[in-house]
């Protein structure tokens, strides 16, 4: 009796059961409400056109790496410094420059000890030319009296021809060789030293210059601050390893008293963009906070879309074009450098379609309207 009665009640049960299980189970829940609306483009009717936008410094984020590679030794800032234009960031190990310098300024003192030697050392070849123009004119003296004397001999017939001549050709060489240490020594005396000196004078100059090379190769190994701004980022420690050729930049500077925001303005809604129109910005998370935006530049070269927002819904095989704006400088809340925001820009009229002509001469062939292409 009791299985007659039960058995079916707990088949009924497990029938209500399952029905009402599939149907819980095929239930849509309820989306989630957000904590804060996310900003929304505005529809074509608003006369608008919305970029998303990278706030940055207004000098633009400045990256700095090393200039030649090495072991960093010392670093001189940390984040949130103010640097100013010459201030050292950070240096590499120097002692092998610090070597090379010592070596080089040891030979500039050698260059510089051989030219004051070659300037301020007596010659010793005027001494030795006068003694050879006294001894040329001893030799001549002695070559004159010979030739006379074979002059008297040739008068009386005593002597022969031969003689006279030698007498002849010996006196007229030492002529000739007393004229020559005359003019060697008056060339002595007029700058012989000269040719000396200028070769000293150019070791010396090129010993400076490897000198001065040592001192600029040490000089790059600290890293200094070509402007003024602030430290955002510091991606260097001391005993890493500073690479010419960087992927990160070890620090990250720019000006944060005043802010831009770099405007990506979709290739589709470039027709209807124009410069200095009204824009404002909000920052993500935000949008009940809104910032006026002035307008600065636009860099006139459309690009791939970089910046990206991670919304799943967005594109990124498009291009933009990049406006730069200032945000002001009087803000509600603080805005940090690399914070993302929607900026919002009064449109143009949409230009209406214009015909093109067809390839060929000016006037000739039919004309296709824009939209029709």
């Amino acid at each position: 009796m009791f299985a007659r009665f039960f058995l079916p009640l707990v088949a009924v049960g497990g029938l209500v059961f399952s029905v009402f299980a599939v149907i819980k189970a095929r239930e849509v829940p309820a989306a989630a409400k957000p904590i804060v609306e996310p900003p929304t483009r505005v529809s074509a009717r608003s006369h608008e056109i919305a970029g998303s936008g990278l706030v940055e410094s207004r000098m633009e984020n400045v990256p700095i790496g090393a200039i030649v590679p090495g072991v960093v030794v010392r670093v001189y800032v940390k984040v949130g410094d103010r640097v100013r234009k010459g201030d050292a960031l950070f240096a590499l190990d120097d002692r092998q420059i610090q070597s090379e310098l010592k070596v080089r300024r040891a030979a500039l003192d050698a260059a510089q000890a051989d030219l004051k030697r070659a300037m301020d050392a007596p010659r010793l070849e005027g001494p030795v030319l006068e003694a050879a123009i006294k001894q040329q004119a001893a030799l001549m003296d002695n070559a004159e009296v010979t030739l006379n004397r074979q002059k008297n001999l040739m008068s009386r017939q005593a002597a022969t021809q031969s003689d006279f001549d030698n007498a002849r050709f010996a006196h007229a060489g030492n002529v000739a060789a007393l004229a020559k240490a005359q003019a060697d020594l008056g060339k002595l005396r007029d700058g012989g030293w000269d040719n000396d000196i200028r070769i000293s004078r150019s070791k010396v100059e090129q010993a400076k210059a490897m000198v001065t090379a040592s001192e600029i190769d040490l000089d790059r190994l600290t890293t200094t601050a070509l402007v003024d701004g602030k430290i955002l980022q510091l991606n260097v420690r001391p005993g890493q390893f500073a690479a010419s050729i960087w992927k990160d930049a070890l620090i990250v500077m720019g000006e944060v008293d005043r802010l831009h925001v770099r405007v990506d303005i979709d290739e589709h809604d470039l027709p209807m963009f124009k410069t200095n129109a009204p824009a404002y910005a909000t920052l993500r998370g935000r949008p009940q906070d809104r910032f006026t935006l002035s307008f600065v530049k636009v860099e006139p070269y459309v690009i791939p879309k970089r910046s990206l927002t991670g919304d799943n819904s967005e594109r990124v095989d498009t291009r933009v074009l990049q406006v730069i704006y200032a945000l002001p400088d009087e803000r509600p809340i603080d805005v940090y450098v690399g914070q993302q925001m929607d900026a919002y820009l009064e449109a143009a009229d949409m230009p209406a379609a214009r015909p093109i002509p067809s390839p060929g001469a000016p006037g000739e062939g039919k004309s296709v309207p824009v939209a029709a292409r």
